[in-house]
């Protein structure tokens, strides 16, 4: 998730306890398990356009499991660019909706949001051009854990992000966590595949 930037404790507070005393704020449940299958059924159309990709014959001699694991962890690291993109333009367009939910996103110009984007599309870059893909392991196993155990990312989101955010944040969270998802499980079978041949094909 958004690792750089989190909102402080006493931000985290104030929002927990906003969702606890005041109910109609809550969001219903079946339109944030609508966004989560929509989010599904674009995970569908994202994995099996890139595995077509990765089946067509190339030059170059290439194993197809480790050619689809380097092809799913690179445009995943850059599908997670893309997505923390879009999350900028709504924070920042939008700054008197957003600002009660993203305060020190808002008010640092989405500085946390930018950075994660930035090294996300390079190391996406780095890896679709045929760099190691140790490289990129490290940096989504750094997001997957910073993410996990931070309480201002993902413990947020699942206690207070589902239920009061906006509906547009909660659909951006949802495709950050299947991109980082995607990056770090496939950036792993990548390195574990790394003997096979045409580990480093493009």
């Amino acid at each position: 998730g958004t690792i750089c930037g989190r909102a402080t404790s006493a931000s985290y507070v104030r929002a927990t306890s906003r969702s606890h005393i005041d109910p109609t704020m809550a969001n219903d449940g079946g339109i944030v398990l609508a966004l989560l299958l929509l989010i599904a059924a674009l995970c569908a159309v994202f994995y099996s356009s890139i595995a077509l990709y990765a089946s067509a014959p190339t030059k170059e001699p290439a194993s197809f499991p480790a050619r689809l694991a380097r092809l799913l962890s690179g445009w995943a690291n850059v599908g997670n660019a893309v997505t923390h993109g879009l999350l900028i333009v709504v924070l920042l367009t939008d700054k008197g909706r957003y600002g009660a939910y993203f305060p020190d996103e808002v008010n640092s110009y989405a500085a946390g949001p930018v950075c994660l984007g930035l090294i996300n599309g390079l190391i996406g870059f780095f890896s679709l051009r045929g760099g190691s893909l140790k490289v990129s392991l490290g940096w989504n196993t750094f997001v997957a854990l910073a993410g996990s155990l931070v309480p201002m990312v993902w413990p947020k989101f699942i206690d207070v992000g589902m239920t009061t955010w906006p509906y547009v944040t909660v659909f951006l969270w949802f495709a950050i966590y299947a991109f980082e998802s995607t990056a770090f499980f496939f950036s792993a079978a990548g390195v574990a595949l790394k003997d096979a041949p045409g580990a480093k094909a493009k």
